[in-house]
């Protein structure tokens, strides 16, 4: 059952999407288990389309559900970065310049929201959610800003971010 906090709604099922549609809705987080099976993530940000077909089994099958997922969102293509990050890749809250961009956190703090920066009271999205953030290029007077969490060596972050290349 969807609830929502200002322009963010949480489910606990993928049925939470369909609240994009809401003007007001900047961002609807799935919180489910986190299908990361531990010390089983790719050590590089962008592998080769030959090294693909080398992904752990848990997280070929979540990206082509996340791919599906985005796809019925979007009704575009879409195209997925993997990271592992032991630094705020993106310090400052920002809005990204896309439509919309699926975030899932498999390790580590996860992204980083608020509504307002001059009293922000700031939001973190569990590991394991697939949090879909409208950006700028989604028609919308409703701001939502984030950011990556911190990391470090000792406690990386491991990212999939997925955004639309081309409509189907």
């Amino acid at each position: 059952m969807p609830h929502s906090l200002a322009v963010c709604a949480t489910g606990d099922s993928p049925a939470v999407f369909a609240t994009l549609e809401d003007p007001q809705v900047r961002l609807a987080v799935w919180t489910r288990s986190n299908p990361c099976e531990v010390d089983d993530f790719p050590f590089y940000a962008e592998p080769l389309v030959s090294e693909l077909c080398c992904l752990p089994k848990w997280l070929d099958r979540d990206i082509r559900l996340l791919g599906g997922l985005f796809s019925s969102l979007t009704n575009q293509n879409w195209k997925v970065r993997l990271e592992t990050a032991e630094t705020r890749t993106c310090p400052a809250f920002h809005e990204d310049a896309v439509r919309l961009r699926l975030l899932v956190t498999y390790r580590g703090p996860g992204t980083e929201w608020a509504t307002d920066l001059e009293s922000p009271q700031v939001h973190e999205i569990p590991a394991g959610a697939v949090a879909a953030f409208k950006g700028r290029a989604w028609p919308s007077s409703e701001r939502l800003l984030h950011r990556s969490a911190k990391a470090s060596f000792r406690r990386p972050r491991w990212l999939l971010a997925m955004d639309a290349v081309e409509p189907l």
